[in-house]
């Protein structure tokens, strides 16, 4: 085999997923990833990656699909003759109030934010075990898996199942020396926004004072992934600038921190469908 490891970063067109693929890459990592409509991102990374001297291939990926995460680390595999590596990162986000969900929703954000994580990360396990090589599955998942807020019982209990069968991985996999751990972003300005210009701003809302960048959690998982972790498993780093520590800033919080427009919305909504459906 070639002497240089090979990373399979999922979603990284851009953002998190994109700053992992680069440092990586410009770490002296081959890196395979995947994007779902953003081709051109898609590209773009790839040039960047090949500026930095790795070999790169990128494919198209539908995390809700049953068939694609399989078929995704199949193709890095074939393509690379190895993989060392995967970091699962590909998500969507949907919000909605308990009050509305529909089957949709919620089969929508389970298949992407949870099976469709698993499914990578077992296809990934499998070569991992045949070429025997003591690998390493990273989730990114968040903070709202160690958090509660009002308008994400759907998408924090999906991060939270992440963190929780990552535990259960890390022990199965562990004869084989493979390694499986979490990082949960807090805040992170992927699309790189004016903090001045935002209503709530992070540099007040964060204990650490900023919003944090792609290359934060990039620089992290670069460390969770090499040798320097080897001896780490069945961990979450939260790496959040002190976001979702107990304490929290004073002139923040509300006294109980409840969105109540969100609530409220939701019940209004509730009742026009139930008025629709009983005309």
């Amino acid at each position: 085999m070639d002497s240089r490891k090979v990373v399979l970063v999922t979603g990284a067109s851009h953002g998190i997923g994109m700053g992992i693929a680069l440092t990586m890459a410009e770490h002296g990592w081959d890196v395979a990833f995947s994007y779902r409509n953003n081709e051109e991102g898609a590209a773009k990374v790839k040039k960047q990656i090949e500026e930095r001297g790795a070999s790169v291939r990128y494919y198209r990926a539908e995390m809700g699909d049953p068939d694609s995460p399989a078929a995704l680390v199949d193709q890095a595999h074939a393509d690379f003759g190895r993989l060392d590596a995967i970091v699962c990162n590909a998500a969507k986000d949907r919000r909605f109030s308990i009050l509305n969900a529909t089957a949709e929703d919620i089969n929508f954000m389970t298949s992407t934010l949870y099976t469709g994580q698993m499914l990578c990360a077992g296809a990934a396990a499998r070569w991992m075990v045949r070429d025997g090589i003591a690998g390493s599955i990273l989730f990114i998942t968040s903070v709202h898996g160690q958090m509660v807020t009002t308008t994400d019982f759907c998408y924090g209990g999906m991060k939270a199942a992440l963190e929780r069968s990552a535990k259960s991985l890390a022990l199965e996999l562990s004869p084989y020396r493979i390694r499986v751990n979490c990082i949960a972003p807090g805040a992170i300005n992927i699309f790189h926004v004016d903090d001045t210009t935002r209503k709530y701003q992070y540099a007040g809302m964060v204990p650490l004072g900023r919003q944090g960048t792609e290359e934060d959690i990039a620089e992290a998982a670069l460390f969770l992934l090499g040798d320097g972790a080897s001896y780490i498993t069945g961990e979450t780093l939260r790496i959040d600038g002190g976001f979702a520590l107990p304490g929290v800033p004073e002139g923040w919080a509300q006294a109980y921190p409840v969105e109540t427009g969100f609530v409220r919305n939701s019940y209004e909504k509730m009742m026009e469908r139930e008025e629709k459906e009983n005309v």
